[in-house]
């Protein structure tokens, strides 16, 4: 059996436009909202559940406060596209970026000149 292509996507000039474009309908079908201040920023919010994703060149960051809604997510794009979930294989999470009541030293020396 064999297919005949009637298109490339890869080599056109126009296959970045045509890749965010067919991701952008996806998002949107979902529940996103494109951003206006920058059109790689997509945000969902419904019943409580926030996800923020950003787009960049051929990746996805996403963020949000409900971890199942974010499966949930990812399974919808597994289904749309073909994508890997890297996730942070080698991050070790904890719940404060710093230790508690830490104290910060205090700057000795000259402020920085004004800039002309």
């Amino acid at each position: 059996m064999v297919c005949k292509l009637r298109q490339s996507l890869y080599g056109l000039n126009q296959a970045p436009q045509r890749w965010f474009a067919k991701l952008s309908r996806a998002l949107e079908t979902y529940g996103f909202i494109q951003s206006l201040c920058d059109y790689s920023l997509f945000i969902f919010q419904r019943l409580g559940i926030q996800i923020v994703a950003l787009v960049y060149v051929d990746d996805l960051i996403m963020v949000g406060n409900n971890h199942a809604a974010i499966k949930r997510f990812k399974d919808y794009l597994h289904a749309c596209f073909h994508m890997k979930d890297l996730g942070l294989l080698g991050a070790k999470p904890a719940l404060t970026p710093l230790e508690q009541n830490h104290k910060l030293a205090l700057a000795d020396g000259q402020d920085f000149p004004t800039p002309d």
